[in-house]
C-alpha cells in the first residue's frame, strides 16, 4: 500500500514538470532578424560568386559597382576592392575609347565607342575615381579628366537629355572636383543640370519625367495620366544625394541641388504602394502592374541617405523608406541572395511586363546595395549619433624607447560597446580629437598605428561616425599584366613573388623577391603600369633601331632607378627573401609557383594574402602542399609569414632564410634566431649599394646556419637559413622576413641589425592595448 501511495504521489510531483516540459515544447522560438549588414554582404558574394569582374564599362554594369563600392567603404572587405580594380583593369580606366575628339557623340542613344560624351559611358568613372582616392596613381583618372574636361571647356550644356544620364555623371562631377580641387567641374555640373531639369522636371508633381518624349501632354499613360518611369526618378534621386554627399557646404549652387533633392523626395513618397514598392509608372500602377525593385531602391537608398545626413525628416520619411526595405529585403531578396523583380534595360513602363524572382540584373543588384548599406547606417544611427556610446582605447609602451607600431584591437568589442552590427560605421580619434586611419581585417580585428613614448601611453577616441576613406600605405594584388606576379609593399620595403603565367613559361623563380624604394609614397602600381605600357613600344623599336629601344628601356623600366627605387634582387631558383622550403637533408624542397591565392586585407594598413601551392614529391613520396599566409603592416620591414603543409603522412623539418649571392658570400650574420645578409645587388659595381635581408624566428626550437651549394647556379652560393624540425601535417609555422636599402632609411648593415633587433623586440613584447 505505501509503495502504491508512493509511485501516485511521485507521478503527481512529476506533473508540473511534464506540463512546463510540455509548454516549453510548444513554445516557438523567434528566429532573430538577419542584420542587414549580413544581407550586404549575402548579395554581394552571390553576385561576385557567379558572375565575372571582365565585362564592359556601359552604364548597366558600372552601375554594380557603384553598389560595390558602396559595400566596400562599409565592410572593408578587400575581395570587394579586388573586383572592382579586375573590372577597371580590364576596361583599362575607360569608357568609350575613341581618340578623335571630333567623333565624340552624346545626342543621341549609342553603344558605340564614338558615344564618348555620352552618359551610359562615363559612369564607369565614379568608381575609377573612389579608387584613386585610396591609391592616387594618375594613369586611373587619366581618361576621366580627358572626357569630362573635354565637357567642361565646351560651350554645350545638353549633355544630359534623359534622367539616368543625372545618376550617371553628376556624381563624376563631384568626385572630379574633390580629386583637384577645381571648382570648374562643380560650375559645369550646374550648367549641365540646368538644361536638363528644365526639359525633364514637372513642378506639379515634382517628378522628372524620363526623357523629352514622355513630357505631358505630348505623352501620357492609357489612362490619360502623367507618365513618370520609377527608375529614372530612381537615378536623380540617387544622383543628387550623391552630389550632395561630395559638394561643399559653401558651393554657390548647392542650394539649387538640396532644393531638387527635397522635392524629388517629396514626390515620390507620395505614390509609394501599399506593399512598399512604386509601380513602374509612378502615378498610374495599371499602365505596368506589379512589384519592381531597381527604382523602388534607389529610392530607398535617396530617403536612407537624407535622414542620415539630417535633411530629410524622420517622421515623414522613415515610414516610407522602412515599408520599402521591407518590400526589398522580404519580397525582392530571394533565399539564394539573387534580388529579383527588377525591370529589365529599358526607358518607360511597358504595359503587360511581368516581372518575377528570376528578373535579376546588374544594376539592380548595385542599387539594392546602395539601399542595404544606407539601411545598415541608418539602424546603427553612425552618421549622425545621438548617443554617447564612445570609448576610449589606451596604448601603453613599457620599453625605454619610442614605439611606432599597428596595434590590433578585438572588432567585435568595438561593435558591442558601440552597438552597431559591424562595418566601417565609426571613426578613431587622437588626443587632438583628428580622425586617424584604421582598418578592419579578415580575421576580425580592428587596426590603429600608435605611436607612444618610452614608458608612456598613447590614448584614442573610438565612436559611431562615418570614417574617411583614407590613402593606403599597404596595397598588393595579382599583375596578370606581368606573369600573374603577386606584389605588395608598404611605406618601407615592397616584394613580389611568382604564380602560375610565369610558371607555364619555363622560367625559374621560387622565391620572393624584393623591390626597393626610398619614399612611403605607393609606387608598384605605377612602375607595372609604365613597364606594361612601353613594353610592345620597346619591342617594336627593337626591331628598327636597338640603340633607341635600349634607351627608352633604361627611361621606363622598374629594373632602373629613376628616383624612388628598382628592382635590382637576384630570386632564381632560390628563397629568394623569405620563402620557406621543406628541408631533406642538405636539399631544399620547394615548390614552382602559387596556383591559387587570395586577398585578405588590402590596406590601408595592412596587406594580407593567402598562397596555395601545388604537390610537390617527397623522397618519402608523400605529395606535400603548401599553403602560406602573409602580411605587411605599415612601418614594418618585416612581413609575416604563416606556412603549412598538407598532404604529408610524417613530420618534416621546415627553413626558411636568405639566397646567399656569389659576388658576397661573407656578409652573413647569424644568431639563435634570426639571419642577415648584406646582398650585393644584381650588379654590384653598377648600382653601388646594398640591399639588406634577413628573418626572424621566434619561439623555441629553431636553429639558424649557412647552407652553401656545392657549386653556385645562377649566381646564387647558397643560403641562410632557420630551420624548424619536426612540423607535423598542417602544424603552422610563423617567422618574419623583410629588407631595407642602403639609400632609404637603413644605410649600413649596423643599421640593419638594430633595425631587425627593434623588429624582434615589437615582435616578441608588443604594446599593450586596453579598452577603458
Amino acid at each position: 500500500m505505501k509503495k502504491t501511495i508512493t509511485v501516485i504521489v511521485s507521478a503527481l510531483m512529476l506533473l508540473p514538470l511534464a506540463a512546463s516540459a510540455k509548454a516549453k515544447k510548444k513554445t516557438k522560438v523567434q528566429p532573430q532578424p538577419v542584420p542587414t549588414i549580413e544581407i550586404v554582404k549575402k548579395v554581394n558574394d552571390k553576385w561576385q560568386a557567379t558572375n565575372s569582374p571582365k565585362v564592359r564599362s556601359f552604364w548597366d554594369d558600372a552601375a554594380y559597382f557603384t553598389g560595390n563600392m558602396e559595400a566596400y567603404k562599409l565592410t572593408g572587405c578587400a575581395r570587394y576592392l579586388e573586383f572592382s580594380d579586375k573590372w577597371a583593369r580590364h576596361n583599362h580606366w575607360s569608357g568609350a575609347t575613341e581618340k578623335d575628339h571630333s567623333k565624340w557623340l552624346y545626342k543621341n542613344y549609342g553603344e558605340s565607342m564614338q558615344h564618348v560624351l555620352f552618359g551610359d559611358w562615363q559612369i564607369c568613372f565614379q568608381t575609377y575615381l573612389d579608387m584613386y582616392e585610396m591609391n592616387p596613381d594618375p594613369y586611373k583618372i587619366e581618361r576621366a579628366k580627358e572626357v569630362m574636361g573635354y565637357m567642361v571647356n565646351s560651350k554645350e550644356n545638353d549633355y544630359w537629355w534623359w534622367a539616368d544620364a543625372l545618376y550617371m555623371v553628376m556624381p563624376v562631377f563631384t568626385k572630379l572636383y574633390k580629386a583637384t580641387g577645381d571648382v570648374k567641374y562643380l560650375d559645369k555640373l550646374y550648367d549641365n543640370l540646368i538644361y536638363a531639369d528644365k526639359l525633364m522636371f514637372d513642378a506639379e508633381a515634382k517628378l522628372y519625367f524620363r526623357d523629352g518624349r514622355y513630357v505631358y501632354p505630348k505623352h501620357k499613360t492609357d489612362l490619360g495620366k502623367k507618365d513618370f518611369w520609377a527608375r529614372g526618378n530612381g537615378w536623380v534621386l540617387a544622383g543628387l544625394a550623391k552630389v550632395l554627399a561630395d559638394m561643399p557646404e559653401c558651393y554657390k549652387h548647392r542650394d539649387f541641388f538640396l532644393q531638387r533633392y527635397l522635392q524629388l523626395a517629396e514626390g515620390v513618397a507620395s505614390c509609394q504602394q501599399k506593399e512598399g514598392h512604386w509601380t513602374r509608372s509612378m502615378l498610374d500602377p495599371e499602365q505596368a502592374e506589379g512589384y519592381e525593385t531597381s527604382g523602388t531602391a534607389f529610392f530607398a537608398y535617396g530617403f536612407y541617405w537624407g535622414m542620415n545626413h539630417g535633411l530629410l525628416d524622420r517622421a515623414k520619411y522613415q515610414p516610407v523608406a522602412d515599408l520599402a526595405w521591407k518590400y526589398l529585403s522580404e519580397t525582392a531578396l530571394q533565399p539564394d541572395g539573387t534580388v529579383g523583380y527588377v525591370q529589365p534595360i529599358g526607358d518607360r513602363a511597358i504595359k503587360g511586363q511581368f516581372l518575377g524572382v528570376k528578373n535579376v540584373t546588374n544594376f539592380g543588384t548595385g542599387a539594392f546595395l546602395l539601399a542595404a548599406c544606407e539601411r545598415v547606417r541608418f539602424e546603427d544611427a553612425t552618421v549622425n549619433p545621438d548617443d554617447n556610446k564612445a570609448f576610449k582605447v589606451v596604448v601603453n609602451n613599457n620599453s625605454d624607447i619610442q614605439r611606432q607600431e599597428v596595434v590590433e584591437i578585438e572588432a567585435k568589442e568595438v561593435y558591442s560597446r558601440l552597438g552597431i552590427q559591424g562595418g566601417r560605421q565609426f571613426v578613431v580619434t587622437n588626443a587632438l580629437g583628428q580622425q586617424v586611419p584604421y582598418q578592419l581585417t579578415y580575421d576580425g580585428k580592428l587596426l590603429v598605428e600608435a605611436a607612444v613614448r618610452p614608458k608612456g601611453k598613447t590614448v584614442f577616441t573610438i565612436a559611431k561616425g562615418e570614417p574617411t576613406l583614407y590613402r593606403n600605405t599597404c596595397y598588393g594584388r595579382m599583375y596578370p599584366e606581368r606573369v600573374d606576379d603577386i606584389a605588395w609593399e608598404n611605406d618601407r620595403t615592397a616584394y613580389r613573388c611568382y604564380g602560375p603565367a610565369l610558371q607555364k613559361s619555363g622560367e625559374r623563380a621560387f622565391g620572393n623577391d624584393v623591390w626597393l624604394k626610398n619614399t612611403p609614397e605607393l609606387v608598384v602600381e605605377q612602375r607595372y603600369f609604365v613597364e606594361d605600357t612601353t613594353k610592345p613600344i620597346i619591342a617594336e623599336l627593337k626591331k628598327k633601331d636597338p640603340a633607341k629601344a635600349k634607351a627608352l628601356e633604361m627611361k621606363t623600366s622598374y629594373h632602373y632607378d629613376h628616383g624612388n627605387g628598382l628592382d635590382c634582387y637576384k630570386v632564381g631558383p632560390t628563397l629568394g627573401c623569405g620563402a620557406p622550403a621543406i628541408l631533406e637533408g642538405d636539399d631544399l624542397v620547394y615548390p614552382y609557383c602559387y596556383t591559387s591565392y587570395e586577398l585578405l586585407d588590402n590596406g590601408p594598413l595592412r596587406f594580407t594574402v593567402r598562397l596555395d601551392y601545388g604537390e610537390t614529391t617527397l623522397k618519402n613520396g608523400d605529395k606535400a602542399i603548401e599553403h602560406r599566409v602573409l602580411s605587411l603592416d605599415k612601418g614594418r620591414h618585416l612581413n609575416r609569414m604563416t606556412v603549412s603543409y598538407s598532404g604529408i603522412t610524417q613530420s618534416v623539418d621546415v627553413c626558411s632564410g636568405v639566397v646567399i649571392h656569389s659576388e658576397d658570400i661573407e656578409s652573413v650574420m647569424l644568431d639563435n634566431h634570426a639571419v642577415l645578409y648584406a646582398d650585393p645587388t644584381d650588379n654590384p659595381q653598377g648600382q653601388n649599394f646594398q640591399i639588406y635581408v634577413g628573418a626572424f624566428f621566434p619561439g623555441e626550437g629553431i636553429t639558424t646556419c649557412k647552407k652553401m651549394f656545392d657549386e653556385p647556379k645562377n649566381g646564387a652560393a647558397g643560403h641562410a637559413l632557420g630551420v624548424k624540425k619536426g612540423l607535423k601535417a598542417d602544424e603552422p609555422f610563423t617567422y618574419y622576413f623583410g629588407s631595407a636599402w642602403s639609400k632609404y632609411d637603413c644605410r649600413n648593415m649596423l643599421e640593419w641589425t638594430a633595425r631587425m633587433g627593434l623588429e624582434s623586440e615589437s615582435i616578441n613584447n608588443p604594446l599593450k592595448v586596453t579598452i577603458e
